[in-house]
C-alpha cells in the first residue's frame, strides 16, 4: 500500500454559512515548504514529491490544476452530504431517441439547488471543526494506493484529491460519519480496509441524536425547484424534512430541467440509464471478488419506478470515473 500524505491548514471561514463549503467538499490550503506532499512505499521512509507541482488533469475543455496558488480541494472519501448548491449538468451532447438533449443554457434553470437538511448538516460539522482550535487549523490530508497505482490515483476527474482529513487525532471524514452528518458513499477507488471503517462509522451515524441520517428516505419526491442555495443563511435546523440519497437528487435535478425545457420527456428510471458509465457494484459482491470480477450494475437499477431507492447506502459501491495527471508538458504522470 502507498500512502501519501499533505500537511496543510484549514481555513473555517469557507464553511457556510460564511463561505460555500459543505458536509462532504472543502478546501485545504497546503504549506508548500519542501516536504510538505509526501509519499510512503510499503516497508520504506516517507519520501517528499513534487510529482504533483504544476500538474493538471483536463475537464470541460481546460486545464484544472490540481494545486493552485498554495490551495487543494479535496473531495472527502467515503461521505456524502445533502446537497447545499447543486447546479443542473449540461448533457448536450447526450442521446435521447436518436437526437442530443441540448444544453441548458439559456434555460433559466441553472441554479444552485439544495436539499433539506444540506444547512443543518454543513452548520453542526462547522461548529464542531470549531472545537478542535483555532481557524485555521493545522491538518493532514490523507489517502491510500494500491501498489501498482501512481500519483494521479488519488485526483479525481474534476481535479480534487480524494482522501481523509485528520485534525490531531481526529480523522473528520469518519467523525462526520458517526455524527450522522452525512452518509456512506462508497467508490471502486477505495481499499477494502478504508470501505470497512466508513461502513463501521456509518452504522454509528445512523443512531446519532444530532445526525441528520434519520431524515434520508428511500421514497422519491417531486423535485423541488424552490429549495434554492441561500448565501450567508442562518439555518441551524431543518427539522424533520426528509432528503434522498444526494447521488440520486443529482440526477433527478438535472432531469428535471432537461424535462422542463421537453427534450427529455421519460420518467427519472430512464434517465439513469442514460449512460452507460453510470454504474455501481453490490458491496457485497465487491469485497469478496474485487473490482476485476465483481459484476457491475446500471445506476437505474438502484432505483425502482423512479420512485424508491432500493439500496442502502452502505449496500453499493459506485464506479469512480477514471482521469489521468498531466505534467506542465502535458505529458502522463506516472512516477514519483
Amino acid at each position: 500500500m502507498i500512502k501519501v500524505t499533505i500537511t496543510g491548514s484549514l481555513d473555517l471561514a469557507q464553511f457556510w454559512p460564511d463561505g460555500e463549503s459543505d458536509a462532504d467538499t472543502t478546501k485545504l490550503v497546503v504549506d508548500v515548504a519542501p516536504g510538505a506532499i509526501r509519499y510512503q512505499l510499503p516497508g520504506e521512509s516517507a519520501k517528499s514529491t513534487s510529482a504533483y507541482n504544476g500538474a493538471f488533469v483536463k475537464g470541460f475543455g481546460q486545464r484544472n490544476l490540481v494545486i493552485d496558488k498554495g490551495k487543494m480541494t479535496v473531495r472527502l472519501q467515503g461521505i456524502d452530504a445533502p446537497e447545499l448548491h447543486y447546479q443542473p449538468q449540461s448533457m448536450a451532447k447526450t442521446k435521447y431517441k436518436g437526437k442530443p438533449l441540448g444544453s441548458l443554457a439559456g434555460s433559466g434553470l441553472v441554479k444552485k439547488y439544495r436539499q433539506h437538511q444540506g444547512e443543518t448538516a454543513t452548520i453542526r460539522l462547522g461548529k464542531y471543526l470549531q472545537t478542535l482550535g483555532t481557524s485555521p487549523l493545522h491538518c493532514e490530508f490523507v489517502t491510500q494506493l494500491s501498489d501498482d497505482q501512481g500519483p494521479g490515483d488519488a485526483i479525481d476527474k474534476y481535479g480534487r484529491f480524494v482522501g481523509n482529513i485528520q485534525v490531531s487525532s481526529v480523522d473528520v471524514n469518519l467523525e462526520i460519519l458517526r455524527r450522522g452528518w452525512a452518509l456512506v458513499a462508497l467508490y471502486n477507488s477505495m481499499q477494502n480496509a478504508e470501505i470497512a471503517d466508513c461502513i463501521s462509522a456509518g452504522k454509528v451515524g445512523l443512531a446519532a441524536t444530532d445526525g441528520v441520517l434519520k431524515y434520508l428516505t428511500g421514497t422519491i419526491g417531486r423535485f423541488e425547484p424552490s429549495l434554492l442555495y441561500r448565501k450567508n443563511g442562518s439555518i441551524e435546523s431543518e427539522g424533520t424534512l426528509k432528503f434522498i440519497h444526494p447521488k440520486i437528487y443529482r440526477r433527478q435535478c438535472t432531469w428535471w430541467a432537461y424535462r422542463k425545457i421537453g427534450t427529455f420527456k421519460s420518467g427519472l428510471d430512464t434517465f439513469l440509464g442514460l449512460s452507460k458509465d453510470d454504474v455501481f457494484y453490490e458491496t457485497k459482491d465487491f469485497l469478496d471478488n474485487g473490482r476485476v470480477v465483481a459484476i457491475q450494475i446500471p445506476l437505474e437499477k438502484m432505483v425502482k419506478d423512479g420512485k424508491k431507492v432500493v439500496y442502502s447506502p452502505d449496500q453499493v459501491v459506485f464506479k469512480d470515473a477514471p482521469s489521468t495527471l498531466y505534467r506542465d508538458d502535458g505529458s502522463p504522470v506516472t512516477t514519483w
